[in-house]
């Protein structure tokens, strides 16, 4: 099943940090709210031709796509697509597997750090979306170690460098237990 991903953009305010929510009514889902938003001009909309892609291929079986927004993130996009083409994750297992989120990556790592891009970023943390994980006092810590949001965290929105989007595969991540061993991630365009 291919998830049609769009992704609502936050109004950024450019003299200060500060990042305004777009509130999310209630009984609405994700989704819901995605979808209202189509033709917003604040939305990108996923499938654009020049998007690059990553496929994780699970041992077990399953395959997760993510579309990337170099756009909105220039530093991470460009670290994990290196560090794909190195084979950097093949092999390596989600780590940390929660309600909210899945994450996967090395936790020791000699990689420099990367500088934090979520401040001024407009995207927002829905279901789907995919971030650099950080320390959580530093904003400049991420190096290679990535989260997909199982559900809105919007208390994350500002904190975190979002770099991407689930377009298939979801399903596999809400059903993904600790520990779930990746094959291989590749690079990916559309077919």
């Amino acid at each position: 099943m291919v998830r049609i991903c769009s992704v609502l953009l936050l109004p950024v305010v450019l003299s200060t940090v500060l990042i305004q929510a777009r509130p999310v009514l209630p009984n609405s889902t994700a989704t819901d709210t995605l979808t209202s938003k189509l033709e917003s001009e604040d939305t990108v909309m996923a499938g654009e031709a020049d998007q690059p892609r990553m496929c994780i291929t699970l041992e077990k079986g399953g395959e997760i796509i993510i579309e990337l927004y170099p756009e909105e993130a220039p530093l991470a996009v460009e670290r994990i697509i290196n560090l794909v083409r190195e084979q950097f994750f093949d092999g390596l297992s989600f780590h940390r597997v929660e309600s909210y989120l899945v994450q996967a990556g090395r936790k020791e790592s000699e990689l420099p750090s990367l500088e934090g891009e979520m401040f001024g970023q407009r995207l927002r943390h829905e279901e789907g979306m995919v971030g650099m994980a950080r320390l959580p006092n530093d904003y400049d810590s991420a190096t290679n170690q990535f989260y997909i949001c199982k559900k809105s965290l919007p208390q994350l929105n500002g904190e975190y460098t979002l770099f991407g989007c689930v377009v298939e595969g979801m399903e596999i991540v809400h059903k993904m237990k600790k520990g779930t061993k990746i094959e291989r991630i590749t690079t990916c365009t559309d077919e």
